[in-house]
């Protein structure tokens, strides 16, 4: 697979102005030594907090920004130094859709898919069938003559994604392109971005903070903090063992982890039996765990946690209640721990005093 987008020890810096307030004039790096491929074919997330850089980077895949430092390279053509006249042709080539739509409120539906393709000087008579195909593939045929004002938010989104494909572009970017939308809605959005890498091949790159939209669509995550490339890799594989803070972080919003001490706590003053957290993954699938436990005699029943899926695979952490000899718990759980993570759950108030054993937590298998 060969990349499409590649970025070479780029850097963006940003002067900041003296005030009264405050005389600093060093530049701020927005962006900080970045090196990325981006495989053509592929959706690729780029995910970090507010301030990390998301925003600068896409706009540096597009050409509205300039490195300061390093070289951008678009389907093998560095970007970096291009004359405007020459970026154009290039930006022709990559679309845009936005967090706020950025829809012209003066034209119709059709009118603002229509207006990029008028810009390229596409001859009148291809533009209609040409829009018209478009508004179907999204799903808004029935709304070519309305207004922006009068579409609810993910028509909207619809209307900018149709805008963004007509000149077919070979890569789509997408700066936050479900924030502004509710949970059904940006699903059907995901769904939609989704076809248009698997049925157009068009190369995705979808900026969010959201991490459960990388784990709905992406096949990358690239993780960013402060300016720089902090982890990426094969979604699965990043989302099943984490290793930067920030991405624990961001996987914690979007996979069941351990249980909190209040809540072993709570799950402890209701079940009298052991807790224990396994990790659930393609190498650990639940089938295996229960199978593990009957082996040995162990009663077990799942008390707190939960499964998602992935790329196709499951991965998330379910805590048990677990009965039987401490024997033959032992011995399940250090059968398990050659596979997965396994921690036992022991209440706060009962940790100073208690002599069981904390199993070591190796990492869930990734790919």
């Amino acid at each position: 697979m060969s990349a499409i987008v590649s970025l070479r020890g780029v850097s963006k810096l940003f002067p900041v102005q003296g005030s009264k307030r405050s005389q600093r004039t060093e530049p701020v790096r927005a962006v900080d030594d970045v090196t990325l491929d981006i495989d053509e074919g592929t959706v690729v997330g780029i995910v970090g907090y507010s301030g990390a850089g998301k925003s600068t980077l896409v706009r540096l895949l597009n050409g509205l920004e300039r490195p300061t430092e390093g070289q951008v390279f678009v389907k093998g053509q560095d970007i970096s130094s291009l004359p405007e006249g020459q970026l154009r042709k290039v930006r022709a080539g990559i679309g845009m859709i936005f967090q706020q739509f950025n829809l012209l409120k003066s034209r119709t539906v059709f009118g603002n898919v229509a207006y990029p393709l008028k810009v390229a000087g596409w001859p009148k008579e291809k533009i209609k069938p040409r829009v018209d195909e478009l508004l179907e593939f999204v799903g808004i045929a029935d709304k070519s003559r309305s207004y922006p004002r009068r579409l609810s938010g993910g028509q909207q989104q619809r209307v900018g994604i149709a805008r963004a494909l007509a000149n077919a572009p070979d890569i789509l970017l997408a700066d936050e392109a479900t924030s502004a939308l509710d949970p059904e809605t940006t699903r059907d959005v995901l769904r939609l971005l989704l076809r248009i890498n698997k049925e157009l091949g068009t190369t995705v790159v979808v900026i969010t903070h959201e991490m459960h939209v990388v784990r709905e669509i992406c096949d990358t995550v690239v993780m960013m903090e402060s300016g720089r490339v902090v982890e990426a890799g094969p979604t699965y594989s990043v989302f099943a063992d984490p290793q930067s803070a920030s991405t624990q972080r961001f996987v914690s919003t979007a996979v069941h982890g351990t249980p909190g001490s209040d809540t072993v706590s709570r799950l402890a003053a209701a079940h009298p039996g052991q807790l224990v957290s396994i990790g659930i993954s393609e190498s650990a699938p639940t089938p295996l765990v229960a199978a593990t436990f009957e082996r040995h005699g162990v009663g077990s029943s799942v008390v707190f946690g939960g499964v998602t899926e992935i790329q196709n695979k499951i991965l998330g952490t379910l805590t048990y209640e677990l009965t039987g000899s401490d024997a033959s718990i032992d011995a399940a759980l250090a059968e398990l721990g050659d596979v997965t993570a396994v921690e036992r759950q022991i209440p706060t108030a009962a940790r100073a005093d208690s002599a069981v054993p904390h199993l070591p937590v190796p990492a869930i298998a990734g790919e």
